[in-house]
């Protein structure tokens, strides 16, 4: 049985909370818009946050110009792996458990 190979993409920090006037957004943008050939999946890691990475939970949401930002994943914890989004602006969402700032790492499952 072939094991399955991990590559990075991306990493972006999300505070504890929704950001100053923002409803859910906890994030600056991040892309999956480049992924490799064979992606069959999106695994979530998370780091920090003053508690257990596995009691933070959080959305997923595409960020649309003049428009609603649909919500692509929900309740995402650590060890996750997720649909494959190809999308050039998402951010976390909606951050639950988290006492502090905590980093979100994105890895493609090959």
């Amino acid at each position: 049985m072939n094991e399955l190979a991990r590559e990075f993409i991306a990493s972006i920090r999300s505070e504890k909370a929704p950001l100053d006037g923002q409803k859910h957004r906890s994030s600056g943008n991040f892309s999956t818009e480049v992924l490799p050939p064979g992606t069959k999946r999106l695994l979530w890691e998370v780091e920090g946050g003053g508690v257990d990475p596995y009691d933070i939970s959080f959305d997923v949401k595409r960020d649309v110009s003049a428009g609603t930002d649909p919500t692509e994943l929900q309740d995402v914890i650590t060890g996750n792996a997720s649909k494959v989004i190809s999308a050039r602006s998402l951010y976390i969402a909606n951050p639950s458990g988290a006492q502090a700032s905590f980093i979100v790492k994105v890895y493609a499952i090959t």
